[in-house]
């Protein structure tokens, strides 16, 4: 399975609920909306991971991750292509209006299964 992990910052003066109601609930939508089914057809699975404070006393160095799963490398290629196209240029200006695009930090990888449920 590949999948891309993107580790993202909040925008500076967003609280950590801000940041996360706005990803969910305006920037999943939107992308939903924008990204033509011929690339989301490759897609398994997109989630989005919010960095919890634990008893306030530790936070991550990353507010946020986002994976998206992939049923082969071509179909992440075809994501890739149509992110950094002109067509794209709407998804990435909301990524301003939440995160600090200059922080974020991406990793594609193949993924395998050590323990757990395959099903997910």
């Amino acid at each position: 399975m590949v999948k891309m992990i993107a580790m993202v910052k909040k925008k500076e003066g967003l609280s950590i609920e801000e940041f996360a109601q706005y990803w969910y609930l305006k920037h999943a939508p939107l992308a939903t909306k924008l990204v033509p089914q011929s690339v989301t057809a490759g897609w398994k699975k997109y989630l989005q991971n919010y960095a919890l404070s634990l008893n306030g006393k530790a936070h991550a160095p990353y507010d946020g991750v986002a994976e998206i799963y992939f049923s082969d490398l071509a179909a992440f290629w075809k994501w890739n292509d149509w992110y950094y196209s002109e067509d794209g240029k709407a998804l990435r200006d909301d990524e301003d209006n939440f995160m600090d695009r200059s922080q974020t930090v991406v990793i594609i990888a193949e993924e395998k299964m050590v323990i757990g449920d395959a099903t997910g």
